[in-house]
């Protein structure tokens, strides 16, 4: 798949999360748009194992005002091992293992980045769960930043 292709799935992922989105009761919700990324030393490449559901305060780790209803997140992924498995990231509003508006899986090379924008609603904190699958200890790379949120 080449840039392009690969650039009109990731905006026609956005366009139905953003219909789904505003269908909800979010759709009175004020978007606030960021021109730079809301980012975290955590969340910078570092390297994670399997993770069940464990919550991101996102307040005190990107700085997000507490209570908002909903991200915008980045997330690019890569696992050394990723051409050996399906391994996965997950963003969720809720502590329950294996599910989440955003799930993203390693692209079936090694070490190869995968990249995806998505909306995630947060729970009543404004707060979010993240989930992985990796291969081994400390084989999946994770960058996530903010570009927005819901207020």
């Amino acid at each position: 798949m080449d840039a392009l292709e690969a650039m009109q799935r990731e905006i026609n992922q956005l366009k139905r999360q953003l219909e789904m989105f505003q269908s909800g009761n979010y759709a009175t919700c004020q978007f606030v748009p960021l021109t730079a990324a809301l980012t975290s030393t955590s969340w910078d490449g570092d390297g994670y194992s399997t993770t069940g559901k464990t919550l991101i305060d996102l307040s005190a780790v990107f700085g997000v005002p507490a209570g908002v209803k909903a991200i915008l997140a980045r997330i690019a992924i890569r696992d050394s091992d990723g051409a050996d498995g399906d391994y996965t990231f997950i963003l969720s509003p809720e502590a329950s293992g294996g599910v989440g508006p955003a799930q993203i899986n390693c692209i079936p090379v090694y070490d190869r980045y995968n990249r995806a924008s998505f909306v995630v609603p947060c729970d009543a904190n404004g707060d979010v769960y993240y989930q992985v699958a990796a291969s081994g200890a400390g084989t999946m790379d994770v960058i996530l930043q903010i570009w927005g949120y819901w207020i």
